[in-house]
């Protein structure tokens, strides 16, 4: 009896372990840089977003979505080899970005906006820990709306691409976000379905992860075999678990 009770909690232990570090080392997915770079995006998005209180209302549904990009970028950049050397407090960072999906009001998010304006500058507050659940970081409906804006800026690059940082963090981006896709398994009805929904999130994720090289070389062929990978996962992926 006492085996099969540390049994089940080795089991239990590591199916909750399973999220605890993101699907693929995010040293392999987006150079240090283009991290950062997004993260000061999102960063000047929302200071436009909350600069009026009387248009939080309208601008809610972006806040609460850049603060989950922003949850994943700091997530990615705790467990990134050289996310160190970039002495932001990641940790902080992340879960002020959680909190902005809170849908607390203008005044709570400007409050986060300053932690967070903060923690890019290294400055640390409270506790927080270094581990968080991949699939607790954002949204499904705020990471695809996110990965349809950043592919519309790829369409782009598509038809011309000037190597440009802006244009490589669309991919970086989208290539972050796709580690939270590989962990959130809740649109699964089975598990048998967990190999499939891991392999078309894996093959977008890669596909955006060498659409960085691609963009930062010029390489146009390059660029449009990435994009064309990518499409391809998301729709066949969307013929099965797009929710209805």
């Amino acid at each position: 009896m006492k085996s099969l009770i540390f049994s089940t909690c080795l089991l239990f232990a590591a199916s909750t372990m399973s999220f605890a570090q993101a699907p693929v080392s995010p040293t392999k997915v987006a150079p240090v840089e283009l991290i950062v770079a997004g993260m000061e995006d999102k960063v000047e998005t929302l200071e436009k977003l909350l600069a009026d209180s009387e248009k939080y209302d309208d601008n809610e549904e972006l806040i609460v979505r850049a603060g989950g990009v922003l949850a994943c970028f700091s997530q990615a950049l705790i467990e990134h080899e050289e996310g160190a050397e970039t002495k932001i407090a990641a940790p902080t960072l992340r879960d002020a970005g959680l909190a902005l999906q809170d849908y607390a009001g203008h005044e709570a998010c400007v409050e986060q906006l300053q932690i967070i304006k903060a923690a890019m500058k290294g400055e640390a507050s409270g506790e927080h820990e270094d581990k968080h659940p991949w699939d607790e970081l954002i949204s499904m409906y705020d990471m695809m709306e996110e990965m349809n804006d950043r592919n519309g800026g790829l369409s782009r690059t598509l038809l011309r691409t000037r190597g440009k940082v802006e244009e490589q963090v669309n991919a970086a981006t989208n290539a972050i976000l796709g580690l939270a896709m590989m962990a959130d398994h809740s649109y699964l009805e089975e598990d048998s379905q967990a190999e499939q929904w891991d392999k078309w999130a894996k093959d977008g994720q890669q596909a955006m992860t060498n659409m960085i090289g691609a963009i930062k070389e010029k390489d146009k062929a390059k660029i449009a075999e990435f994009y064309k990978i990518s499409n391809h996962s998301c729709d066949q992926c969307h013929e099965v678990f797009r929710a209805e």
